[in-house]
């Protein structure tokens, strides 16, 4: 790899030594995975220069062929581990559609003894100096023994003399043995201690389809998927989301740089084949701490058993884990979705089109949903996800609402009376609640999601959507931040995490959520439609009008992104612009929302069109009437009673 020129780099509280290939933080070694660790020592040399993907590709990745998306999990695994600096911005910067820079500008040495370097500097304070107007001087006697400090001051006294230099010299030499004597007795303790300790924490990656039939997918996807949703349920212990172990689908991933990028101490692996109605399933459990195999087991069933086959897989691990289940919690890991193999195929293919993302196969999701009810009337699960895909399709004006929500609502009451105890159901509760702007039954019914299932990433990212719009902004941050552990991959959880530091009206940090989504995916349209909603709330009208550009040449041509792009064109004083946006939008006949169009009056200065739009939205119970409390466009008009007065017929508080 490349070879830098000093091997000694500190920044904040880390110390980078190349020559012995370890981070220290304080003091303390930091665990690194090789890859990771070159990386960060080709950002660091480099430190202030752009450097490149496919600089990073040629010299970290040099001995194998990988895809992008392995450089964008390690640099999201170094921000993880370095955190942020004193400024409160990431160490490591995203220069879209390029690669990164490193923004610390580390002091470099040529390398050494990390306790020859200290023992030089405490030989070095004098009487003549104060320590508490040094501050690499404080650093180096925080957290010393008072008697030892003393007599390190006392010794300062006469330090400047030859003999007191020696004996001071003598008196830290074996200061410095204590100490690192001490430090290797804690840490072996401490390896000893984590060795013996279980993992709590585990990812459940995509089942391989060996049967080379690309039409049975859905059956190792869908396998996968239920594992991941019947472990989630166990009370503390953590469960990586679907949407992040799902990026490992189709790649031989070392489970220990797995579990690395995703938090986790323990990794599933499993292959899944089909011949005629029998299936052979393999699985295996990995601790991820040792790279060595803590279980793994064969599976020769009939197609018919593979809701029997989840449920032992389930126990076996929860067994193999050491957890203690009470008896609810093992029936919790007992029940199943359905009894009907042939409802579950059906569901699992309706998942399988609704995982597609795209708005027809969204639509042909609801007609297998359809079918498995139609097999299973009291599918609990069946329903809840109907009843989501409704909601979707709506606010995406490609269903009617006056048509489909009220079958929104059918299907989620449908889930609740089958089952209770399902947090899809109540989930999906949430969004009929917030549609009809009863604030308080949404936050019950997504509270009582969590509880049932705190694991449910989805369940984290909708209330912190839901605390954002109601202005409790620390609240949804932290909420937000809770999902992205446990689904920290997903493009979707990172850029609800910019959408709530955006209406927490905190721009320089949405900014940088965004470019971390884009580092998952640099063609996710969402990031850039973000960048040019924060870009626009900052005045910075010509970056919002290339986001907004970008965003549309990713595939994002819905009427929202052009609304946004022309208010960013009128406050950029291009009025033409966006007049003539405007009006394709009205001459248009696809759905467009009023309070849409009412931003972009709002731009163009034209207050009273505004609000003549804001109450044909009221009336229409327009979906987006949600975001005025929080919204940044509509700023200029909150200081006038109609605003208020149009809040508080919406519910939402002051």
């Amino acid at each position: 790899m490349y070879e830098p020129e000093n091997h000694l780099y500190e920044f904040g509280p880390f110390r980078l030594d190349i020559s012995e290939r370890q981070l220290f933080r304080d003091g303390a070694p930091v665990s690194l995975t090789p890859k990771a660790f070159e990386t960060l020592v080709m950002l660091v040399t480099k430190r202030g220069h752009v450097v490149e993907k496919d600089d990073l590709l040629k010299e970290v990745w040099k001995d194998r062929f990988v895809e992008e998306a392995n450089i964008s999990r390690h640099v999201w695994t170094l921000r993880k581990t370095l955190g942020e600096n004193e400024d409160g911005q990431s160490y490591i910067e995203t220069i879209p559609k390029r690669g990164y820079r490193f923004l610390a500008n580390p002091e470099a040495g040529n390398g050494g003894d990390q306790l020859v370097l200290e023992r030089r500097s405490i030989m070095h304070i004098t009487a003549e100096e104060d320590d508490d107007a040094v501050p690499w001087k404080r650093e180096l006697t925080e957290g010393l023994e008072p008697k030892l400090l003393a007599a390190i001051r006392e010794k300062q006294k006469w330090a400047g003399g030859r003999w007191g230099f020696a004996v001071l010299s003598l008196l830290v030499i074996g200061l410095g043995a204590a100490l690192y004597q001490n430090w290797t007795v804690t840490r072996k303790s401490q390896a000893y201690v984590a060795a013996a300790a279980m993992p709590s924490s585990i990812a459940v990656l995509p089942f391989v389809n060996a049967s080379n039939n690309p039409d049975v997918e859905y059956l190792s996807d869908g396998m996968t998927e239920s594992l991941i949703n019947s472990l989630s349920q166990l009370p503390g212990f953590k469960v990586i989301a679907r949407n992040s172990s799902f990026k490992y689908k189709g790649k031989d991933a070392d489970p220990q740089e797995v579990a690395w990028a995703l938090g986790v101490e323990a990794v599933l692996t499993g292959r899944v084949l089909q011949r005629g109605d029998d299936l052979l399933i393999s699985v295996e459990l990995v601790n991820a701490r040792d790279n060595t195999q803590m279980w793994g087991e064969q599976y020769n069933r009939k197609a018919a058993d593979l809701l029997a086959v989840q449920s032992e897989i389930s126990h076996e691990i929860a067994e193999k884990l050491r957890l203690r289940l009470t008896p609810v919690e093992h029936q919790q890991l007992a029940k199943r979705e359905t009894v009907n193999p042939q409802a579950y195929e059906l569901f699992l293919k309706g998942r399988f089109y609704w995982r597609r993302a795209g708005p027809g196969d969204r639509k042909k999701s609801i007609e297998y949903y359809q079918q498995a009810i139609a097999v299973d009337p009291a599918y609990a699960l069946a329903y809840a996800e109907l009843s989501a895909t409704y909601v979707v399709l709506v606010s995406a004006s490609v269903l009617d609402p006056k048509e489909f929500m009220p079958k929104a609502e059918g299907a989620a009451r449908k889930a609740l009376e089958s089952d209770e105890s399902l947090a899809e159901a109540h989930l999906a509760m949430t969004e009929i609640k917030l549609s009809a702007w009863d604030w308080a039954a949404a936050e019950r019914e997504i509270k009582r999601a969590i509880e049932l299932n705190p694991n449910l990433a989805w369940a984290h990212s909708q209330y912190a959507s839901y605390l954002s719009l109601v202005g409790r902004h620390e609240q949804s941050i932290a909420e937000i931040k809770r999902a992205r552990e446990l689904d920290p991959l997903s493009t979707n959880v990172n850029h609800q995490v910019g959408i709530s530091l955006l209406m927490a009206r905190q721009y320089d940090q949405a900014i940088e959520a965004a470019k971390k989504t884009l580092e998952l995916d640099e063609n996710y349209a969402n990031a850039y439609s973000l960048l040019g909603y924060t870009y626009a709330a900052k005045g910075q009208y010509r970056e919002a009008i290339a986001a907004y550009q970008e965003a549309i040449k990713l595939g994002d041509s819905s009427p929202d992104i052009q609304i946004y792009l022309g208010a960013a064109y009128a406050k950029a004083g291009e009025r033409e612009k966006a007049q003539a946006i405007l009006k394709r939008l009205e001459m248009g006949k696809e759905y467009i929302s009023p309070t849409g169009l009412a931003n972009l009056h709002v731009a163009l200065g034209e207050r009273e069109q505004a609000f003549a739009l804001l109450e044909r939205a009221y009336a229409a119970h327009d979906q987006q009437l949600i975001f005025l409390g929080v919204e940044p466009e509509f700023d200029p008009l909150r200081s006038d009673p109609r605003f208020t007065g149009l809040m508080r017929r919406v519910g939402l508080p002051q």
